[in-house]
């Protein structure tokens, strides 16, 4: 089994295929009206359909589940333009998903427990922004590269040995993620690129399907 086919999992739930899908191509015409308005003043409906795309984001990183989702909309249409405008234009990965973590819901505020800001929503919305060079990062992710890093990128020794860990106790680990973690996974989704992954977001998509396989959804 090679990376590439989790690609073939992670399609399965041809609902939320289709989701990402569509939200790829509303994230296309959000960075179209980035490049378009430039340094100038924004109209009413850029503002808007910004807004709209960043709580499609967050729907899409909660997979639509009711307490995963409702922070977003409490950002201002402004806070959101100048934080997506900032993530386009940034020069370094810290820049850029620091820019995206100043709005509410996607890493604002430390976490209560660690102190940490979390940034696995925020690299979730550069993923549909800059899709060639990022991908979301979360725990599946972040512990299906420990499992292929550990068997020198052996899928099939990978999953086997994910599967006999504890998915909760992976979870509960791996869950809080900072923007240093989540620069350096999105490092790794880069160095996978290939002819059949050639995208960071398609690397995420297809390790994110090989953590199913392990893990299977309970939604």
């Amino acid at each position: 089994m090679q990376i590439f086919q989790g690609l073939d999992e992670f399609k399965k739930n041809m609902e939320y295929w289709q989701f990402t899908i569509d939200l790829e191509r509303r994230a296309k015409g959000v960075v179209e009206l980035l490049r378009k308005c430039g340094d100038s003043v924004p109209p009413k409906e850029y503002l808007l359909e910004a807004k709209a795309f960043l709580i499609e984001v967050e729907r899409w990183k909660g997979m639509s589940i009711q307490d995963q989702v409702g922070l977003a909309k409490r950002n201002s249409e402004d806070s959101i333009w100048r934080a997506l405008r900032q993530a386009m234009s940034s020069d370094t990965d810290l820049q850029a998903i620091r820019s995206i973590m100043s709005l509410i819901g996607f890493g604002s505020s430390p976490h209560p427990e660690t102190r940490l800001r979390r940034a696995k929503r925020a690299t979730a919305v550069l993923r549909f922004l800059k899709p060639n060079d990022w991908g979301a990062v979360d725990w599946r992710t972040i512990a299906i590269l420990r499992f292929l890093d550990k068997h020198s990128f052996d899928v099939e020794a990978a999953l086997a040995e994910a599967k006999t860990e504890n998915s909760r106790k992976l979870k509960r680990d791996l869950d809080h993620i900072n923007e240093d973690w989540a620069c350096e996974i999105t490092q790794k989704y880069r160095a996978i690129r290939n002819s059949e992954l050639p995208r960071a977001a398609d690397v995420e998509m297809a390790i994110f399907g090989l953590s199913i396989i392990a893990w299977p959804l309970s939604l």
